[in-house]
């Protein structure tokens, strides 16, 4: 897969210089091979989990941007995004659906049921490192368009949980607001300004906490499922 011509066929089409449905089918093995690397098996035209791939790759296509790095990582991220909300969705486990059969013991049934939810346990604890990592990749490189890194973000974490509760909210303000979010997006600076007159914040904290700020902007608006659940611990 060249991923340089990926891209420039994505910026055709936002261009509205390719078809959408010309683009999907050419990009079909892509999102295929995509589902195989989640799922660990080949899958045919019609299978519910390609159903799902499909549809990821095309809102992928919708909400993409330059600023989040190339298409074929955040593409693939989105694709195993979707399908991991749909294997946990389906693996879910409840009271109801562990039953006892007529020909197994208490003890077996307990045993079994036990087996069961270690297995799923342990599966979707290595799935979440799996796309743990995958979301720090992407977002590492969607930072680095603002000159930030990881160890930035590690210097500047707050130690006080009321001020980093204080940051949060102004990433908050920030992503809801739209006249803002695209001044950001456009510039890649801060609405100082309106922070502090909004957020009852001294510029001085905003510009000491302007990495960190942006960061929480970058998480709160993109496909980070993992990371928005780590925000807190940051």
């Amino acid at each position: 897969m060249n991923q340089n011509i990926m891209q420039n066929d994505v910026m055709l089409v936002q261009n509205g210089e390719m078809d959408v449905n010309r683009f999907i089918i050419k990009y079909k093995p892509f999102i295929y091979a995509s589902i195989y690397q989640f799922n660990g098996r080949f899958i045919v035209d019609g299978d519910e989990l390609t159903t799902i791939g499909m549809m990821a790759f095309v809102e992928a296509l919708e909400n993409y941007e330059t600023r989040r790095g190339s298409f074929y990582n955040y593409s693939k991220l989105v694709i195993r995004s979707r399908l991991i909300d749909y294997h946990r969705k389906m693996s879910k486990l409840t009271d109801n659906e562990i039953l006892m059969t007529e020909n197994e013991s208490e003890l077996d049934y307990q045993n079994s049921r036990i087996d069961t939810i270690n297995a799923i346990n342990s599966f979707n604890e290595m799935e979440d490192n799996f796309f743990r990592k995958e979301e720090i990749a992407q977002l590492s490189e969607e930072l680095s368009h603002y000159d930030i890194t990881f160890k930035d973000l590690e210097k500047l974490s707050p130690k006080k949980a009321e001020l980093r509760e204080k940051y949060i909210r102004c990433a908050q303000f920030i992503v809801d607001n739209e006249e803002l979010l695209s001044r950001f997006l456009t510039s890649r600076r801060l609405p100082t300004t309106e922070i502090s007159n909004q957020m009852m914040i001294t510029r001085k904290q905003i510009d000491r906490a302007r990495k960190y700020i942006i960061a929480l902007v970058l998480i709160k608006r993109g496909n980070y499922a993992f990371l928005s659940e780590y925000i807190k611990l940051w």
